[in-house]
């Protein structure tokens, strides 16, 4: 009974332990706290440590310097950092963001900031990097002083100089083709809007480059060149960018979805907010305010709302373009809403997020190119078939007359220009009345129908065949002498002739009356078809279903095969 005893409160014990172990807290690497305003501590006696306790500890590992005045901050050390490992202060999130610097035993302060005099041209933007060339003991205290015009919040924390390195230069080809892609796909849009002239080319040009400049400032690539630092400086910059491109990529949509046309009501609401976005774009050439900030983020979040509606109306019509747009779009829309919500404070604010929005941005202008191109493809099929439809009989599906008139007048500039031979076949139905009163116009229909499929089938490629009206037809034989244009008429005489057209039961015996003329050195279109026409009703003259050849000035004798 005592040995069970024992073993009971052995396991007892056991279980105590384990659950303090696990409920216990790690015990952070670095505290970080900050200095509430209106203290009265000179930066003397900060530095001194006479305002230790009045510091106040950071909740969580995130800390957020905002207000007009600079922020003192301090950072102690939970454990030692040996020399060895060349371990440095890193700030994340340094955009905006400038600091001062006192290291244990600094009597200067060490400044970071993106631009200007104090920009560490040695590492990337990803961090403000802080060398700690003495490493960093237990106990340790190092007191930074920050002004920041951004919200986005700041980790701190210790990584040895090969991490530093390795993330600069990840961070660096990461940018480099952001930058490159959506620089390319820029220009590439630009190019088809000014060659094609699609306005739609244009706006998606507009946002790509708008967006392009703006990671370039944020990433500070143009800190090197003096005369764009003050522009990147100025926090006007930034809002105008951003503006402008979520105004040139609310039109892309509109114009994208056909949503004018498609969806009014969808128009109206992307309308507003192209007229709240320009209003704001020329307030912020002034000044930016909080309250206009506010604005254009709500704005942001309608437009978003919006065209996710658009999409999905779109994708129900099913529209080609909105699957593009989807599959493009969404990740974006989805990272610039998450990006908003934390900048408005109604979500947290990921580290991730700064990340994903260049790389959807990328992703999704390549995207919309191609849906750009799929939908231009869409719209050269339906230009080619309303134009196809246009020049072309819709019973017959041969060249309608006033597409004939244009396809003969070019043959006869051609024949004249190059001296080849050029003639003509004038044909049409006998007694082609007859068939529509004692059949209906239904049959005729067919008949005509069936006799231009047999005529198409006894050309070349590249003759011109249309219907002239009625039950008249015209064949243009480029190439092709008097006496060739004659023996092909007769070929298609004789496979329109020579058998019966069968109709819903009933065979139909049809015949057609011929003339062929050839074109004359310095004649006229017109005066070739007059002869044509008159060989024509010569073969009629003659008892119909006959070639008649205009080889005088006047035809006077049908040509019998």
């Amino acid at each position: 009974m005592d040995r069970f005893v024992r073993r009971a409160m052995h396991i007892v014990c056991l279980l105590l332990v384990t659950l303090t172990t696990v409920g216990a807290a790690p015990v952070p690497a670095l505290e970080v706290s900050f200095l509430a305003p209106g203290t009265g501590f000179t930066a003397e006696r900060i530095l001194a440590g006479e305002a230790a306790e009045h510091f106040e500890s950071v909740p969580s590992a995130d800390v957020v310097i905002m207000g007009k005045e600079p922020q003192w901050l301090r950072v102690v050390a939970h454990r030692d950092y040996p020399q060895q490992l060349a371990p440095n202060l890193v700030m994340t999130q340094p955009y905006r963001k400038a600091i001062e610097v006192w290291r244990p035993g600094d009597h200067v302060p060490l400044r970071r900031a993106t631009y200007g005099a104090d920009a560490d041209l040695n590492h990337s933007t990803l961090f403000h990097v802080i060398p700690l060339p003495n490493g960093l003991r237990r106990g340790d205290v190092i007191y930074l002083r920050a002004k920041a015009v951004d919200v986005r919040p700041s980790r701190f924390t210790i990584e040895s100089a090969a991490y530093v390195h390795r993330m600069d230069m990840t961070f660096g080809r990461a940018r480099t083709f952001v930058l490159t892609s959506l620089s390319i796909v820029a220009v590439l849009a630009l190019g088809f809007g000014v060659s094609l002239r699609q306005r739609g080319y244009a706006y998606l040009a507009l946002t790509l480059a708008a967006q392009a400049v703006t990671l370039a400032i944020e990433g500070g690539e143009v800190r090197e060149s003096s005369w764009l630092v003050s522009v990147a400086q100025d926090h006007r910059t930034n809002i105008l960018l951003n503006t402008i491109a979520t105004l040139a990529s609310v039109r892309f949509l509109m114009f994208f979805l056909s949503i004018p046309p498609l969806q009014p009501r969808i128009a109206k609401v992307l309308n507003a907010c192209s007229i709240v976005f320009l209003a704001l774009i020329a307030v912020s050439t002034v000044h930016v305010w909080y309250a206009s900030a506010m604005i254009g983020n709500v704005t942001l979040l309608v437009a978003i709302v919006s065209v996710f509606k658009a999409i999905l109306h779109a994708l129900h019509m099913r529209q080609r373009e909105a699957f593009f747009l989807l599959l493009a779009w969404t990740p974006l829309m989805i990272v610039a809403a998450i990006r908003v919500g934390g900048l408005q404070g109604w979500l947290p604010i990921f580290d991730w997020v700064e990340f994903a929005l260049p790389f959807t941005m990328t992703v999704g202008g390549l995207g919309l190119l191609f849906g750009m191109t799929d939908k231009l493809r869409q719209l050269r099929r339906e230009n080619e078939t309303a134009r196809h439809r246009a020049t072309h009989d819709g019973l017959t599906g041969v060249l309608t007359r006033s597409a004939l008139d244009d396809a003969m007048q070019a043959a006869a500039e051609a024949a004249h220009a190059t001296g080849r031979p050029l003639s003509v076949v004038f044909f049409d139905i006998d007694h082609f009345k007859r068939v529509n009163d004692d059949n209906g116009h239904a049959t005729g229909d067919e008949v005509l129908r069936i006799v231009a499929l047999r005529t198409l089938n006894r050309l070349r490629p590249f003759d011109v065949f249309g219907r002239y009206g009625g039950d008249e037809m015209l064949v243009g034989l480029p190439g092709a002498t008097l006496d060739e244009a004659v023996l092909i008429a007769e070929h298609v005489r004789g496979a329109v002739s020579g058998s019966p057209i069968s109709i819903d039961g009933r065979r139909l015996e049809i015949g057609i009356s011929m003339g062929v003329a050839q074109l004359r050195e310095g004649e006229t279109l017109g005066a070739l078809l007059r002869r044509a026409d008159i060989a024509l009703y010569q073969s009629k003259a003659q008892g119909r279903g006959r070639v008649t050849g205009c080889y005088l000035e006047t035809p006077t004798q049908p040509f019998t095969a």
